[in-house]
């Protein structure tokens, strides 16, 4: 296929309704803080060679991010905070990634309840960049609570894509009466304005990431890693994706229990724990909006994810036997933050000989 085929230039524009509207909102996600209008995303579209007209593109921006035009207004520029809102636990989930492990390879996924505040289901994975990944994160998460929310919120990126046909497909099959025009499936925000799940990552990474990474950090300096080497590399993967992923379990289970105080200007309960929040709604002024499906729909959509499963594996399926056979070789000592490079060690100096 051509080049200017599939990037859609003034000779072979992009034909369909639904690229046009994703080559939109890419350029929106570019500009996080909402300073361009219709005029300057059909300009930076136009030096990318992706040539769409002014008034689709106003269509779109006025579609997903209303609150733009207002706020590029002369005298709007201040962001005004506004109190979260919510009618009760799984009324809206709010998504995204966090890269700020990305460095040692470790990228995150979060799921977060808006209501409870509750870390739903936080994954680490080798990329959180890929739409069909994060398609099996909210399957995932659905299967492990039994219901889809009302909405589900996300910046505009394209990793977002599977995540977004998912749930609509699930919630017109099995919540038919909730009308698309009045209550959206989906909210599509600046990332400043994906407050829910933004806010919990200051505390992944400053009570939790920065020990992680200094735990990584002393074995892969040491001098017994060799970054080049593909044996060291898959073990390594092996060795600390678990323990990450277990880790970061641990953080959301300890957070979901902290107790916060109470708080009378907050409109989002207070004064109990996020897991109070969500299981008991009804003693903080709130009702249970989950929308149950059936498992065999999620079920089927799991063993259809190929993509998304192979993407998140951290290592190759052989090497996956390997490792377990030398682990067992070397007497299956226990895999902990504090034990790993020496359980790198034992691995390596095994599956050399």
């Amino acid at each position: 296929m051509r080049a200017e085929k599939r990037i859609g230039t003034s000779r072979n524009p992009l034909s369909s309704d639904a690229e046009q509207t994703q080559a939109v909102l890419s350029a929106m996600d570019d500009d996080p803080n909402g300073t361009r209008g219709p005029r300057r995303i059909k300009e930076s579209l136009g030096h990318k060679g992706i040539h769409i007209s002014r008034d689709k593109i106003t269509q779109v921006m006025q579609d997903y991010a209303p609150e733009g035009f207002h706020q590029r207004a002369p005298g709007t520029k201040v962001i005004h905070r506004t109190p979260l809102i919510s009618n009760g636990p799984n009324d809206e989930w709010s998504m995204d990634g966090h890269d700020k492990l990305a460095k040692a390879g470790f990228e995150i996924y979060g799921i977060r309840d808006k209501y409870s505040g509750k870390y739903l289901h936080y994954v680490v994975l080798p990329s959180n960049r890929y739409a069909a990944v994060i398609g099996v994160v909210l399957l995932k998460c659905i299967k492990k609570y039994g219901v889809i929310p009302v909405q589900g919120s996300t910046d505009r990126g394209s990793e977002v894509r599977d995540a977004f046909s998912i749930h609509s497909i699930l919630r017109q099959h099995f919540a038919p009466d909730l009308v698309e025009e009045l209550i959206p499936s989906w909210n599509f925000l600046v990332s400043y304005r994906n407050i829910t799940v933004e806010r919990s990552w200051r505390p992944v990474f400053e009570k939790w990431g920065v020990n992680i990474l200094t735990f990584y950090n002393t074995g892969l300096y040491s001098g017994d890693f060799k970054r080049d080497d593909e044996l060291h590399k898959q073990t390594a993967a092996w060795i600390w994706y678990p323990i990450v992923q277990r880790e970061l379990d641990i953080f959301c289970l300890e957070q979901n229990c902290h107790r916060v105080r109470k708080q009378n200007e907050k409109l989002l309960p207070s004064g109990g724990s996020a897991d109070d929040f969500y299981s008991y709604p009804e003693k903080y002024g709130g009702e249970q909006c989950g929308i149950e499906v059936d498992m065999r729909v999620i079920d089927q959509l799991l063993d259809e994810a190929v993509e998304g499963k192979q993407r998140m594996c951290h290592v190759d399926e052989d090497f996956e036997q390997l490792a377990i056979a030398a682990h067992v070789a070397i007497g299956l000592p226990a895999i902990t933050l504090h034990s790993a490079w020496s359980v790198f060690r034992h691995m390596i100096a095994h599956l050399s000989q």
